[in-house]
């Protein structure tokens, strides 16, 4: 299981959403999907929501599967993103991992809806927008936010493959925006489809430096198309345009870093100690677990220089 932060703490700031989004970002046609979850091994099933964002096209489009940050699925956010890539003649599919199980948020309790649930969320998603004729399923990537962004990071890795048991199904891309690489897998083959890292130099809350290392892993075992980008000055939840502010109960697994042995079990750098999988998160909690974080204090010429910089990575690669 994978812990990491969230990009909104109270839910007074949703009071922001006129401000963020121009008028004609609410043209997007939107429906409303429900499929179930893939059945990973330990994967907690549900009844997965969706929202899918479609730009009018006579011919298949491309599309993005997203996958939320810890608080939610939010409009100014993961909503601000797919509007942006509708605009583009990309299609969107944003969904909703915590509401069918139970949950707003997971901001400060992490374990309540894990990265592996969320994952087999979006190899769901992946497989129902393959057979649906308006989508060009050879060109469906994944983007996460934060704990979305672990997301779109380990569903490149070959090593997930067994447990999901979704055999040769795989993205054409993954974007990891703020992902936590403080948890990073031994083994780093991947698909070898192309990465984008966009991280934030100032994040407190999932540091750039281990993803930049894990970036340089990743290409050491064979995906040479990784690509990073550290936003200079940048914190978490850098579409939050207020200024920074201190999330006090935020739970932050920053100084947990560890290896995910091949079995699952976990080797913390601390000790070179070894825990099982599913003692993982009691065993943070207890060690190197802190509250709090900085989230927000982007501008709008931020996010619009930010996503110029993910539709010009996803144009690269013939989306």
């Amino acid at each position: 299981m994978h812990h990491t932060r969230t990009c909104l703490s109270a839910a007074s700031f949703i009071v922001f959403l006129g401000l963020l989004m121009p008028a004609a970002a609410q043209q997007v046609k939107t429906e409303q999907l429900s499929f179930d979850s893939n059945p990973g091994r330990g994967s907690r099933p549900a009844k997965v929501t969706a929202t899918l964002y479609l730009p009018k096209s006579a011919s298949p489009v491309p599309a993005m599967v997203l996958t939320s940050s810890s608080g939610g699925v939010l409009d100014w956010i993961e909503g601000y993103y797919a509007k942006a890539l509708s605009r583009e003649g990309i299609a969107a599919l944003v969904i909703d991992s915590f509401k069918p199980r139970g949950v707003r948020n997971v901001i400060s309790s992490q374990s309540a809806v894990s990265s592996w649930d969320m994952e087999n969320d979006a190899f769901a998603a992946l497989a129902l927008l393959g057979k649906d004729p308006r989508i060009d399923a050879s060109r469906i990537g994944i983007m996460g936010l934060s704990k979305g962004g672990i997301v779109a990071q380990n569903s490149a890795f070959l090593i997930r493959r067994q447990a999901r048991g979704t055999g040769p199904l795989a993205f054409a891309l993954h974007v990891p925006i703020a992902p936590d690489c403080t948890a990073q897998f031994r083994d780093t083959q991947t698909t070898r489809k192309p990465m984008f890292y966009m991280l934030a130099e100032l994040d407190d809350a999932d540091p750039s430096t281990p993803c930049v290392e894990y970036a340089h892993r990743i290409k050491v075992s064979g995906n040479s198309d990784v690509s990073v980008k550290v936003y200079k000055g940048a914190h978490h939840c850098w579409e939050m345009t207020k200024p920074v502010v201190w999330d006090a109960k935020a739970q932050n697994f920053s100084k947990c870093t560890r290896l995910i042995e091949d079995n699952g079990d976990r080797t913390f750098a601390a000790g070179n100690l070894r825990v099982k999988s599913d003692e993982e998160f009691a065993w943070m909690v207890k060690n190197c677990m802190t509250i709090g974080e900085h989230v927000g204090g982007g501008t709008e010429k931020d996010k619009k220089e930010r996503t110029d910089d993910l539709i010009a990575f996803l144009r690269k690669n013939g989306f």
